[in-house]
């Protein structure tokens, strides 16, 4: 054996693996109450063709880039310069196509803003800290968490840079991913300003004929967290009675930085819409007028079969790749029903009801419109997918978590953390061995200041088998990398993970991103 396989980050063959072992506190708020206004943009307005982000390719197995962290004003369509934090000057950055096998080398340069002296050296750890400091996290990759490859620890300061080299293994699953900064304290102020970019993986999927006939559109959904001049507001990290860690007075909900973006199709087409839920905590539903939703795939792990169904639910995080077939002429709406945390009942979520009220950033509206005109030859959709669905190597232990809520005097809040700890670096961390596969049970230890509040579970490196929810067994398990926690007390859902090809220390955490750099994050360690 390579003795790459005994030190941190080295990498041991999944197969061999596999075939060895199968032979908001009192008086301050988590989000804005001051009742944001709805999007600006009318939903019978368009900002025109829906625009796909610029392509960058690998060339001879490398996809080599450079990504700038920077302060830029972007049109997104709504009348008003957009002033916030981006990865080289615009919203969404741009998408990396790669193919297993192939390097990510990636120059990373922060041209943000330094802080002033008041907030650039203080660090806590369950508040929101160092904000313009940055890093890369290539969500829901099967990579090493090590070194200068995906390494969430890693920091990189206002006017500094990293090379990031990241390997990707030679039988990567081909789907769909993202990348995003992970500096714990400023992940969630820099993504709901917008740095986020896709990423895509080819293989097997891509080469199924009515997939591979099938026009391909990316769309990156974001909600863009803003003040009454369209900036982005600076986080308070130790908020008065009646403001916020994250103020903001209005979101906007683009699609790949453009507001209510058009997609025009004729009956009888066939386009491969990958959608990505790149909002720092929103829940997404959305639901096409007239038409269904054929899933193939959910966070790049391909199905057995498409799925068809009228709304898909996507966690903060959450990918979809989806088939549309244009059904008779007409102009249709892709609408979506933003939940927040507080706020989770919305269509696709377990215990969803209709709620008498919502603030108005969560009204469901339309973000995108299908035109469907003209003719052309009729497309098929495929009867079975080559499945992303590898064998559990036995399960070595069963572990029952929870997320947490910790309060003070007068109920005042004091940090999310699991199973009662807020994030510590300094705390051990929770340790498997290589080449063995856990059960986890993860449960809401509900915060009894509200009747729900829902979390989204993000697991680096590996992804996750659910096989129940809220204690019912699934009828088919699901793979995912990211996965929603509903929002009543002890509601849970159990998975399945196998810890296979890296060894070396990564996390877990609440992908509803304020609750992370609040505290709701934990360290995993992949031992020899």
């Amino acid at each position: 054996m390579d003795d790459s396989t005994s030190r941190p980050g080295g990498r041991v063959s999944r197969r061999a693996v596999v075939a060895a072992a199968v032979a908001a506190p009192l008086g301050v708020s988590l989000l804005a109450h001051a009742q944001p206004s709805p999007s600006p943009v009318p939903e019978d307005a368009s900002t025109g063709e829906l625009v796909q982000p610029d392509v960058i390719s690998s060339r001879d197995g490398v996809l080599e880039a450079r990504l700038v962290a920077q302060t830029a004003e972007v049109d997104m369509g709504v009348g008003h310069a957009v002033r916030t934090y981006t990865f080289d000057g615009i919203v969404p950055g741009y998408t990396w196509e790669v193919r297993p096998g192939d390097r990510l080398k990636i120059d990373l340069v922060n041209d943000l803003p330094p802080l002033d002296d008041a907030h650039a050296d203080h660090v806590d750890m369950t508040r929101p800290h160092q904000w313009t400091t940055t890093n890369l996290h290539t969500h829901g990759m099967h990579v090493s968490p090590s070194g200068n490859s995906d390494n969430v620890f890693i920091t990189v300061s206002p006017g500094s840079s990293y090379q990031y080299d990241i390997e990707i293994p030679d039988d990567h699953t081909g789907g769909f991913f993202w990348y995003h900064p992970h500096k714990h304290g400023a992940v969630a102020h820099q993504v709901r300003a917008g740095m986020a970019g896709a990423i895509i993986v080819r293989g097997e999927i891509d080469e199924v004929p009515e997939i591979q006939s099938a026009k391909e559109q990316v769309m990156v959904l974001q909600a863009i967290e803003l003040g009454d001049d369209y900036e982005l507001l600076d986080p308070i990290p130790y908020p008065k009675p009646g403001e916020a860690f994250y103020p903001r007075t209005q979101i906007l909900y683009p699609v790949n930085g453009r507001m209510n973006p058009r997609v025009t199709m004729y009956p009888g087409e066939v386009q491969r819409w990958r959608l990505l839920n790149a909002a720092e905590g929103k829940f997404m539903s959305l639901h096409l007028e007239g038409h269904d939703l054929n899933v193939l795939a959910w966070d790049g792990l391909t199905l057995h079969e498409p799925e068809p169904t009228r709304h898909v639910m996507m966690t903060a995080g959450n990918r979809t790749d989806v088939l549309v077939k244009a059904m008779a002429p007409g102009i249709y709406n892709l609408v979506l029903s933003p939940g927040s945390s507080q706020h989770p009942s919305i269509p696709g979520m377990a215990h969803a009801t209709p709620e008498a009220e919502h603030n108005a950033e969560l009204t469901p509206r339309s973000i995108l419109t299908l035109e469907v005109v003209g003719e052309g030859p009729e497309m098929a959709l495929p009867t079975t997918l080559p499945a992303y669905d590898p064998p559990i190597l036995p399960i070595a232990r069963q572990r029952t978590f929870a997320y947490t809520v910790e309060r003070g005097e007068s109920d005042s809040f004091q940090s999310f953390g699991v199973d009662g700890e807020s994030f510590d670096p300094d705390r051990p961390p929770y340790q498997v061995k290589l080449g063995t596969a856990e059960e986890w049970t993860l449960v809401n230890d509900l915060d009894h200041r509200y009747p729900e509040h829902a979390h989204g579970f993000h697991i680096h490196v590996n992804p996750f088998r659910v096989t129940a929810v809220n204690g019912e067994p699934l009828a088919r398990p699901q793979w995912r990398d990211t996965f929603a926690l509903s929002g009543q007390d002890d509601d849970s859902f159990t998975c399945e993970m196998n810890f296979d090809d890296f060894t070396g220390i990564f996390v877990d955490h609440c992908h509803v991103l304020t609750h992370e750099d609040l505290g709701m994050m934990e360290r995993i360690e992949v031992v020899p």
